[in-house]
């Protein structure tokens, strides 16, 4: 696996990529330190992860995310930064982004980022993708999780607005099929009514509009 790291700080950068090869030893790590030296890699090497810092000196990480996603559309890039702002992590998914990790997490969180987004879903800091709490999450019942909308409040069938509700959470159709006990192309032909009702495509789009109409899973309070 190859995995770049963009980050015009170099001790933050060497931190990072130490962690990602005891992580991945097997994988090869390339950094740069401005957004220009990374493209010039991405150009030349086949990338597996990208993850992107927010502030670079030759352009914003949400610019540069658009250009790499226009020039390497099915690229995995990841925006890392001590930036955690509701607008700029929305604005990040709208660009293509399939996650947004804050710098402050732990090496868990951060290890569970990797694998969320390296197994195709997305990944959101909790308070914003309202996950609920580690001790809920870690129990695969619905057990504390009370949405704050209505199946019919959103034009879906019961079964669309529980799928939803773990698309939230962040879930594979995988994931969601084995924790409603149906096969992953029943969660894929429910999904195809839910895009078509919210006017999106795609998993990332869907999670954007929940959030630009206000609405809310998860804990109460959690966030999106």
């Amino acid at each position: 696996m190859n995995i770049l790291l963009i980050d015009d700080h170099f001790c933050a950068r060497e931190g990072v990529a130490c962690l990602l090869k005891q992580i991945y030893p097997d994988a090869q790590v390339f950094e740069a330190e401005s957004f220009a030296a990374g493209l010039a890699i991405a150009r030349v090497q086949t990338l597996h992860l990208v993850l992107l810092d927010l502030q670079l000196p030759d352009r914003s990480g949400l610019d540069g995310l658009t250009e790499l996603k226009q020039v390497f559309p099915d690229l995995c890039v990841v925006m890392f930064s001590g930036v955690e702002d509701r607008d700029v992590v929305f604005q990040a998914l709208k660009s293509g982004a399939m996650g947004f990790v804050v710098k402050t997490v732990s090496r868990q969180a951060f290890v569970e980022a990797l694998r969320d987004v390296l197994s195709g879903k997305v990944y959101l800091p909790a308070a914003m993708a309202g996950k609920p709490s580690v001790a809920a999450s870690s129990d695969d019942s619905m057990s504390g999780i009370q949405p704050k909308t209505s199946p019919t409040s959103l034009g879906l069938t019961p079964r669309e607005f529980e799928i939803l509700r773990w698309i939230a959470c962040g879930h594979t159709n995988k994931s969601i099929a084995k924790r409603l006990n149906i096969q992953e192309q029943t969660v894929r032909n429910h999904l195809r009514p839910i895009f078509q009702k919210f006017g999106v495509s795609r998993r990332t789009e869907l999670l954007v509009k929940l959030f630009e109409q206000g609405i809310v899973f998860g804990l109460t309070g959690a966030g999106l």
